[in-house]
């Protein structure tokens, strides 16, 4: 119960904190690199020390990707491929390479991370309680509602494309995970949706 109470704790200080650091970084730097920073502060203080204290919960989570029941793999290929359409992904290969290399290699980072912190730890320290998960998943969307005030930069269908379309895919990669007791494809399929989102947004605002 108190990896339990720790876990919320974090993840809800998260919140706050970044609710105000993203705009004060964001404005000190130039968009590109205050939105860099806040993902760096983020990986560095959040998501690599709670994926290392909590990941090794009571339930251990595999990192495989297990192709059973066949929908996972399906979703965790499908999610990706909307974004893709939904995006305007195409558009964004115009942007200059490096603006296009910087959003993958941001994109790979992020989702690998991301499961890790809060798939993997909220599924490990669940005790079977999928309460305790949902709650994993309400704090992962709330931690996008800071993103949204980045000073200078715009996202795609605005605050319901950023904050509800985390709820929407992390709804998906939260009943993967419990459907499978493994992340493996839940990673796939978050890295390859930051990477089909990451490079229009990145082209828009900073190309």
């Amino acid at each position: 119960a108190k990896r339990q109470q720790h876990l919320l704790l974090l993840a809800l200080m998260l919140s706050v904190l970044m609710r105000a650091i993203v705009p004060s970084v964001t404005r000190i730097f130039d968009p590109m690199t205050g939105y860099l920073w806040v993902f760096i502060l983020y990986w560095v203080c959040f998501c690599i020390p709670v994926a290392v204290i909590f990941g090794g919960g009571p339930t251990r989570v595999d990192l495989k990707p297990r192709t059973k029941p066949l929908w996972i793999p399906a979703a965790a290929l499908a999610l990706p491929a909307g974004v893709f359409f939904g995006a305007g992904t195409l558009n964004g290969f115009a942007a200059p390479t490096t603006i296009v290399m910087l959003a993958i290699c941001c994109g790979v980072i992020n989702g690998l991370l991301e499961e890790l912190a809060w798939r993997r730890t909220f599924r490990a320290n669940a005790n079977g309680q999928i309460s305790f998960e949902l709650l994993g998943l309400f704090f992962f969307t709330l931690w996008h509602v800071p993103l949204y005030f980045s000073h200078g930069i715009s996202f795609d269908h605005d605050a319901a494309g950023l904050i509800g379309g985390a709820f929407l895919l992390a709804t998906v990669w939260t009943f993967m995970t419990r459907a499978s007791n493994s992340i493996g494809w839940p990673i796939i399929s978050h890295m390859m949706v930051n990477i089909v989102g990451f490079i229009p947004m990145f082209a828009v605002n900073f190309g």
